[in-house]
Parts: C-alpha cells; sequence; structure tokens
C-alpha cells in the first residue's frame, strides 16, 4: 500500500493523514496519486482508521504491557533484595597463619601429601583473614560484613554479604576450578544477587562486584595455586600437593 513519507522525520504515514504521527509536521499531500479505489471499500478504511474500539485497544494493550514490564521489575527488585539462607557468622576463628603454614609445607615441601578443610574452617580462615583488611572492603555506602564460602561436588560458591544503612545485602558467584602448571582456572557457573539468579555468562560480567574481595585474597590465591590439584566435595575442600 503506498505510504505517505514525512519530509521531515521519513515516517511513513497513511494516506489519510495531514500531519505526521511521528513528528507531527504537516504532510505533503500532493503527491497522493488519485485512488481509484471503490467507495465503499474507502468507507470501510476510514471506519477501521477511526474506529474508537481500536483505539480503546491499543491503548489497554500499552497500559497492560507497562503494567507487566512494571510489576516485573517490582519482583526482580524484590528478590535481590531478599537476604540469602547463610550460615551463622563462625565464632571459633580459625588462625590465618597456621593454614597459611600448611599450604606452604604442602606446596614446598610436599608435606603432607593432602590437605583437607570443610567448609566451617574455612568460613573461620576468611573472619581471621579479612578481619584486618575491612576499611579496603567498605564501599561508598556498604558496609563489608563477611565473606561465606559453601562447597558442592565440583563447585566452590563465594558470597559476600554487605550492609546499606543497616540493611544486609547479599551477592554471589559460583565456580569450578581447576589448577594447571600453577595457574588457577575458573568456570563460572552462575551466582545471584540476593535471591535473583544470574546467569553464568552474565555473572562472568558482572564479577567486578567482587574485584575488592580477590585483591584481598590475592595472597590466598597464589598459595592455592602453588597446589597441584583442588577438588572440591560436599561441605569440604580437598588439596594435593604437587609431584615434582
Amino acid at each position: 500500500m503506498t505510504k505517505l513519507i514525512c519530509s521531515e522525520c521519513a515516517h511513513e504515514n497513511e494516506l489519510e493523514r495531514i500531519y505526521c504521527h511521528n513528528c507531527g509536521a504537516r504532510l505533503d499531500r500532493s503527491a497522493i496519486p488519485i485512488s481509484k479505489e471503490h467507495p465503499d471499500d474507502t468507507r470501510e478504511r476510514m471506519r477501521k482508521f477511526f474506529d474508537p474500539q481500536r483505539a480503546r485497544f491499543r491503548h489497554l494493550f500499552f497500559k497492560s504491557t507497562k503494567l507487566i514490564l512494571g510489576a516485573c521489575a517490582t519482583a526482580a527488585v524484590v528478590q535481590m533484595i531478599l537476604p540469602m539462607d547463610v550460615p551463622p557468622p563462625v565464632t571459633a576463628l580459625v588462625l590465618a597463619s597456621q593454614i597459611n603454614l600448611e599450604l606452604e609445607n604442602a606446596a614446598t615441601y610436599r608435606r603432607p601429601a593432602q590437605l583437607q578443610y570443610t567448609e566451617e574452617q574455612i568460613n573461620g580462615y576468611f573472619t581471621s583473614a579479612l578481619k584486618t583488611k575491612q576499611s579496603f572492603l567498605n564501599e561508598p555506602l556498604l558496609d563489608f560484613k563477611r565473606a561465606i564460602i559453601a562447597f558442592s561436588e565440583g563447585t566452590v560458591t563465594i558470597i559476600t554479604e554487605r550492609s546499606l544503612f543497616g540493611y544486609l545485602l547479599y551477592s554471589s558467584t559460583s565456580f569450578a576450578i581447576n589448577l594447571k602448571e600453577g595457574k588457577i582456572a575458573a568456570s563460572p557457573k552462575g551466582g545471584t544477587l540476593g535471591r535473583l539468579p544470574i546467569r553464568p555468562e552474565i555473572m562472568q560480567v558482572m564479577n567486578f562486584i567482587f574485584a575488592d574481595l580477590w585483591s584481598a585474597l590475592e595472597r590466598e590465591r597464589k598459595l592455592v595455586a602453588k597446589m597441584g590439584a583442588i577438588e572440591f566435595h560436599e561441605k569440604s575442600v580437598l588439596l594435593t600437593a604437587p609431584s615434582q
């Protein structure tokens, strides 16, 4: 069907229009060819064009769409601020120097051949190791509270707990980690903002929110990288000393 092109914005308008539906400029109707349309067809087309039911339906459609999108956005925000199910803070602190010494001995002297730690031990270690780095981990309006680790078969999950005006906010990221030639290779397996799940490919881009924690744990990451292998099991991690 022939359209009436606006000279101002190039929007394609119906032949019946006098002003552009897009920008409101007056349309040049001199170029409209003389219609050979049957009068009955013209009346029917004009009836549909000015049909109030059609206009009401279009208004209802856009209003409903906005309402649905608003509800989805609200639900996403609610999911992000809902607290996660996390273990209570560890009260029995693990001396960071003790685990560091064990890792150094295993990496340098290959004794013991294997080291196994539970979630509770590593969380106690995190509490001890990050205690002196609190100010570094604090962000504007966001106070760092703690980092929590969770082990499952083949996967490690890191959870951060931060406070915004006293309200606790959580975020998590999960990885499958392998050690190869002294380097840690991490494959993202997704994460969460509060209780809102985040897909792995999106979480890989969003990992900047954990950048301060990775920097604070740089020494620990280097110690782990010296080991020969690492295995994650339910509630525990197994580190194997290098073979050579």
